[in-house]
């Protein structure tokens, strides 16, 4: 299988993608209209916001196969790279107060807030996944210099 057919089956997997988080979208406004449960509204809110930005990485993916490449240099990272330094840190100071607030919680029967908490614990490791591969990004690029 060439490149041009590996991208092209891609691009037909994320539309297909696309259509499940599309609907998923829907759903999540049709639940959250249904119930008056600030809970289960947050939640519905959360996956649907989920959702859309699935949705335009998705379409970020299509949009660099079918009309126009993209990239990240060294002068791109460079640029910002004391800014993405510092949202790190920020990021590892949330990580210590998300432990203090799971902490604070053990052995209570709070269950909405402690899974609401795991959810923040889930994002924010997210977050620095995502950070990570910048840093990898950049890495790399120093490596082939």
């Amino acid at each position: 299988m060439t490149t041009k057919d590996k991208q092209a089956r891609l691009v037909e997997v994320l539309s297909s993608w696309q259509q499940i988080e599309n609907r998923s979208i829907a759903q999540c406004g049709d639940v959250a209209d249904r119930t008056r449960n600030p809970v289960i509204r947050l939640v519905m809110e959360i996956i649907r916001r989920d959702s859309a930005m699935h949705h335009r990485v998705q379409q970020f993916v299509v949009d660099s196969i079918e009309k126009e490449a993209v990239s990240v240099t060294v002068e791109d990272l460079e640029a910002v790279w004391g800014a993405i330094e510092a949202h790190i840190a920020a990021e590892r100071e949330t990580e210590r107060l998300v432990a203090e607030a799971r902490e604070a919680l053990a052995g209570t029967r709070d269950v909405v807030q402690q899974y609401l908490l795991a959810y923040l614990a889930a994002d924010e490791k997210k977050h620095d996944e995502l950070l990570d591969g910048l840093s990898a990004i950049k890495r790399g690029m120093y490596r082939a210099a």
